[in-house]
């Protein structure tokens, strides 16, 4: 009678420790989350820009040319750079690709005395800048001499621009060129469209006319062969 009250014993024992067993081993359910599609947001940015030169409140003289020097920031690419007098655009500086910080110089030449009104809007495409302005103080030149004709120069007015082998944007580019570089020019093609210079360590090449400023008796550039 005790030997069978303690084989029961023993039986409920191994049950109750399979059932245990059986207990840990089964795993929890794992709670997935379902992940939340975050949509993409169009932040609203604008391009930035900032005249860097001449000074507000600068003077200058009626007749002669001034170079403004600016700065401009894009999240995606800045495409071109606008002057203006009032509402009116006086010099537009296309940028030769989308850049995301781009520098350009601009022309202008005041035509009358007194305080000019300037601003600068740069545009990623169609969105526009803030204006960036500027205010001078055109004087007449009392004594103004006639400046004796010159060899044509040019000024690179946009950063990293391309000098190539020919007058064209399929010939190779040669190197690239910084904001403000002085050039000689050498010649021209027939369209005027562009110049062939040579840097100051002597390399020759050829360079868009829409970016660069022209000084001197550029008119009468020898058209050249490339």
């Amino acid at each position: 009678m005790l030997r069978c009250a303690a084989l029961c014993l023993v039986y409920l024992m191994l049950c109750t420790a399979a059932l245990a067993c059986n207990l840990l081993s089964a795993p929890e359910p794992i709670q997935v989350a379902t992940p939340t599609q975050v949509p993409l947001i169009d932040d609203g940015s604008r391009p930035q820009v900032l005249i860097e030169a001449p000074p507000n409140g600068a003077q200058v003289i009626v007749g002669e040319q001034l170079i403004i020097r600016v700065r401009a920031v894009d999240s995606v690419g800045i495409t071109r750079a606008e002057l203006r007098q009032g509402e009116r655009v006086v010099a537009i500086q296309p940028a030769p690709d989308p850049i995301r910080e781009f520098q350009a110089l601009l022309p202008y030449t005041p035509t009358q005395g007194g305080t000019i009104a300037l601003s600068v809007v740069v545009y990623r495409r169609a969105v526009a800048s803030e204006p960036a302005t500027l205010s001078l103080q055109a004087i007449t030149q009392v004594s103004a001499t006639q400046r004796a004709a010159q060899v044509c120069t040019a000024q690179v007015n946009v950063n990293n621009l391309n000098l190539r082998r020919g007058d064209s944007t399929s010939t190779e580019i040669i190197t690239k060129l910084s904001l403000g570089e002085r050039l000689s020019v050498l010649g021209r093609n027939a369209s005027r469209t562009w110049y062939r210079v040579q840097r100051a360590d002597g390399q020759i090449g050829w360079v868009s006319a829409q970016y660069v400023i022209p000084d001197g008796d550029c008119a009468n550039a020898p058209i050249v062969q490339p």
